[in-house]
């Protein structure tokens, strides 16, 4: 059995997996809510930091 192959996906297919995956996560959060929101600030950080990261990346190409 050849567990790394060479795939490609059409763009729709990638969509259906994004929003497979995007689906537990909502769940999770929906079921952990009053565990998270004590942690809104770590998710806030954590957007901020990687925003900045891609704004910086895509201004300096």
């Amino acid at each position: 059995m050849q567990i790394f192959k060479t795939r490609s996906f059409q763009w729709w297919e990638i969509g259906l997996i994004k929003i497979c995956l995007l689906s537990p996560g909502i769940m999770l959060g929906l079921y952990f809510y009053n565990y998270l929101v004590g942690l809104l600030w770590l998710w806030w950080m954590l957007f901020a930091v990687t925003a900045i990261y891609f704004i910086i990346r895509f201004l300096r190409e």
